[in-house]
């Protein structure tokens, strides 16, 4: 990707429950559950990505959705440059 791509992607609108991370894209999806919701989401950068879901729920989507992000930020912290191996 070159560089104005990259800055393009960086203004460029991001979907519903998505947040941008130290260059890395979180995209939160909730998966409900018997009325409760797991925590879903995707990382992606520059081409990739790495989708994980957690045991965890919740009852609240909102909820959910910021535990996603929370949790893909500790992913991105503690693995950085090796998120997608």
């Amino acid at each position: 990707m070159g560089l104005i791509s990259s800055i393009k992607s960086m203004f460029s609108p991001l979907p519903e429950g998505a947040i941008r991370y130290k260059g890395f894209t979180i995209e939160a999806s909730p998966e409900e559950d018997f009325g409760r919701f797991r925590i879903n989401g995707v990382i992606s950068k520059k081409g990739q990505q790495r989708n994980f879901t957690m045991i965890d729920r919740t009852s609240d989507k909102e909820n959910c959705v910021e535990i996603t992000h929370q949790k893909a930020k500790n992913l991105i912290d503690q693995k950085s440059g090796n998120i997608f191996i």
